[in-house]
This record gives C-alpha cells, sequence and structure tokens, in this order.
C-alpha cells in the first residue's frame, strides 16, 4: 500500500482525543450509505412504477395507428393498408378496429363508453389483452382440463392458492368476442373494471349497447340496441381504459353504426416500441386521398411518461439534497480530524514530507470514508430492491398494477452507476479544503515549545 493511503487509514482508525470525532466520522459513512440506498431503492420503485405503466399501455393499446383524416376506411382500403403496413420490417403485425361511441345499460344504470369493435384473433397479435382480463369462467375450465386456450403451445398457470382478484392469464379472445357466437349463446363484450363496477355487472351478466345511430320504425327514430354478455373484466390500473372502454367484435360494432365493412383504422404492432421509425411507417401510406394520420404509444400517453420523468428526477434532486447533508458530516469530522493531528502532521513535514503528501493524506480519509459509504450503500439498496421484489413487503391495492404481484421493482444499471458515482464524486469533492488546509500547517509553530 503506497503511504499517503496508508497513513491516512491510520489516522482514521486511531484512537482519538476526542470521541466525537469518531462518533461524527461513522455518523458521515453510515449519512452516505443510507442515502445511497435511499436513492436506489426509490429510484427502482419508480422504475417499476414506470416499466409497469408501459406494459399497461402496450398491452391494451397498438404501438402505432393510423387513421383516416375525415373518414372511415373502406373494406378494400383498410386491408390494401394493412398489406403495405405489414411488409415493412419493423411491423410484426397489424389489425383493424372499429371505435366509436356509444351507450351501455345494466338495469337502471347507464354509462357512457367508448366501444370498440375488434378482430380477436389479429387483435392477439397487435395487443395482449388476454394477460389484462379476469373473472372468465371459460379460462378457468381451460386450466381445470389442462388444455392451451391461447392455441399456441403455452398453457395459462392457474393463480397461487390464496390468490384472490388476480388476472386469470392469457384468456383467448376468440373465444371470448367469437362472431357468430356459439347456437344459444349472446354475443361477448369485454368491460374496463371500474366500468364494470359502476355498472354492478360481473362476468356472464347480460348488458345492452345503446348505439348513437338511429332507424326509423313507425313510433318514430329508435336507437339500434344490441345484448351482450360480459365475457371478462379488463384491469389495467389506467383510468382512461379501465374507466370507458368496452369491446366487441368487429362486426358487430360495424352493424350497430350501419359503418357496412369499414374500419376506423389500422393498429400496429412493432419490433421496437421505444424506437419507432415513423418516417418508413408514413412512407408506406397509400397516397390520399384519403389523408392518414399517424400517432405512436408514446404520443398518446406523453403526458403521463413526462410526469413520471418529472418525478424521477424531482426525488433524484431532493434524495441528493438529502444525502449532502452527510457530506457535510464529513468535511466537519475531517477539519477536527487535522486539528487534532496538527502534531503529527508537523513531524512529517519536519522529516521532509512535500505539502502534496499532506494533501494526498487526509484526500485519501475522504476516499475511504466515501467508499466506505457508497459501496455499503450499493449493497443495502440492492438487498431492499432485491426483498422488495420477492416478498409482500408492501401491500398492493387490488387492481392498480395488474401485471405485479409484488411491489414492481426495476433496477438499471445507469441508475446505479450515476447515483454511486455521484455519490463518491462528491465525497472526494468535499475532502478538498480539509486536506488543503492540513497542507498549510505551519510545522514551526505547532511543534513550538515540544
Amino acid at each position: 500500500m503506497r503511504i499517503a493511503p496508508f497513513i491516512g487509514l491510520r489516522f482514521l482508525r486511531s484512537p482519538r482525543q476526542s470521541r466525537s470525532i469518531t462518533v461524527v466520522t461513522w455518523v458521515s459513512a453510515v449519512g452516505v450509505m443510507l442515502g445511497v440506498t435511499a436513492l436506489i431503492v426509490t429510484i427502482s420503485v419508480m422504475n417499476g412504477f414506470r416499466e409497469n405503466l408501459f406494459l399497461a399501455v402496450n398491452g391494451t393499446m397498438a404501438h402505432a395507428r393510423v387513421t383516416p383524416v375525415e373518414r372511415l376506411l373502406k373494406g378494400p382500403a383498410g386491408e390494401e393498408l394493412a398489406r403495405r403496413l405489414e411488409a415493412l420490417p419493423q411491423v410484426e403485425a397489424t389489425a383493424p378496429y372499429f371505435s366509436r361511441q356509444a351507450f351501455l345499460r345494466a338495469g337502471e344504470s347507464y354509462r357512457a363508453v367508448i366501444l370498440r369493435g375488434i378482430d380477436p384473433a389479429r387483435e392477439e397479435m397487435v395487443a395482449p389483452l388476454g394477460h389484462f382480463l379476469r373473472g372468465n369462467p371459460l379460462l378457468e375450465q381451460l386450466q381445470q382440463e389442462g388444455t392451451d386456450p391461447a392455441g399456441d403451445g403455452t398453457a395459462s398457470q392457474p393463480p397461487p392458492e390464496g390468490d384472490t382478484g388476480e388476472l386469470t392469464g392469457r384468456v383467448p379472445l376468440r373465444e371470448l368476442l367469437a362472431f357468430p357466437p356459439p347456437r344459444g349463446e349472446r354475443a361477448g363484450i369485454i368491460l374496463g373494471s371500474a366500468l364494470a363496477d359502476a355498472l354492478e355487472v360481473f362476468p356472464g351478466d347480460e348488458v345492452e349497447v345503446v348505439s348513437t345511430v338511429q332507424r326509423l320504425t313507425p313510433i318514430g327514430p329508435v336507437p339500434l340496441i344490441k345484448r351482450f354478455k360480459v365475457g371478462a373484466v379488463l384491469v389495467t390500473g389506467l383510468g382512461a381504459v379501465d374507466e370507458v372502454m368496452a369491446y366487441v367484435p368487429l362486426t358487430l360494432a360495424q352493424r350497430l353504426h350501419r359503418a357496412g365493412d369499414a374500419t376506423g383504422g389500422v393498429s400496429l404492432r412493432v419490433s421496437d416500441p421505444y424506437d419507432i421509425d415513423t418516417g418508413s411507417l408514413l412512407a408506406a401510406l397509400p397516397p390520399g386521398p384519403p389523408e392518414y394520420r399517424l400517432t405512436t404509444w408514446s404520443e398518446e400517453n406523453r403526458n403521463i411518461f413526462q410526469v413520471m420523468k418529472l418525478e424521477k428526477l424531482g426525488i433524484f434532486i431532493v434524495l441528493t439534497l438529502i444525502i449532502l447533508v452527510a457530506f457535510f458530516n464529513i468535511i466537519a469530522s475531517l477539519i477536527m480530524l487535522v486539528l487534532e493531528k496538527r502534531k503529527a502532521i508537523a513531524v512529517l513535514m519536519s522529516l521532509g514530507a512535500p505539502n502534496s503528501l499532506v494533501r494526498r493524506i487526509f484526500f485519501m480519509q475522504g476516499v475511504w470514508i466515501g467508499a466506505v459509504g457508497t459501496l455499503g450503500g450499493l449493497s443495502l439498496g440492492l438487498a431492499a430492491c432485491w426483498a422488495l421484489a420477492t416478498f409482500d413487503l408492501v401491500p398492493l391495492p387490488p387492481g392498480v398494477f395488474p401485471l405485479a404481484r409484488h411491489l414492481p421493482v426495476r433496477v438499471e444499471w445507469s441508475d446505479l452507476t450515476l447515483i454511486t458515482g455521484s455519490s463518491f464524486l462528491i465525497c472526494l469533492l468535499v475532502t478538498l479544503y480539509p486536506a488543503s488546509a492540513a497542507a498549510r500547517t505551519n510545522p514551526v509553530e505547532n511543534l513550538r515549545g515540544d
């Protein structure tokens, strides 16, 4: 070991005339450790929230949508648009949809909803709604029989014993929204969880969809009405989905609005939702009319993720300011140590030690304190993240994080590098003044009279 780190470590470990210096030194190291731990745990939990929100958004919404600006897409035009988009390397799947406002009635309860007609077989390839559905008797029966409801060789696993109200797993949309429905059965409808609660309906109950389109009868205009059977409830934790969305077979949505074979647009699933090449998508659109509009999932949910990004930055700044208290304790403890070791410093200087050596000795004390605090905080923070992600230490409200059984935690190495690097760098910076003060010690004055 070189002489500067060696002497610096001896100064930290040597008996002190004042025990308060030792206490302040250890309090400083523990303060740094707890601050780093708090930063790692908080940022990792926020990353888990963001990831869960991303999965919920992309589980119920397409990565991108192409819609006509003014009118609906006629059948051939919609298929031609889908073929053009599927030819692009980044596009993995497409699905048509039809979306209009409507009313739902169950008993004496009415609710305004967004009625979305989807092609179940194709929608499963674009937005995996099945991962967010619960309360489906069909799936429970298939699970008991040990069959593969998804039809892709991956049988759904039943929920753990004692788990109530959990998601039912991968529900086959082609069974829930089959059209035409089985003989003697009504067509299925999927409701958002908050919408189902407001209507006080459960899977297996029936609801009426009241269209905004009317038909002429001898007694006057009458809205188109059709009864549906609730097949499952959609739980995403997103108010914009759970409170207003209702999914029905595409053909029935078109009939309820007398749209023929027209669709409202095409939904897309791309290989990398974080890096969507909008230029190639726009270039693949057929020439107008009609004119088309391209919207991505990040544009539709920009405000939510911007708020989470600002919250993460704000929490990082606030917790870093709290850690600064520990850094000021480091300055205080090193200044007290310099005052206590004045004669030892004078002896070193009288033996020929240059000012730079004295400066490095006390600088290395800050390095030792920073290393112990930062590495201890890193270890404790990672252990806390593992415990939060593994055990039910924090109870989760039902339906808030539908894809998480425990508190969502996501540790990102970039955040760990930033937190530990910032902590250690600040520890080094706060030692500059005490180290410089030690290097300016006058050996003659401190050894006078000895």
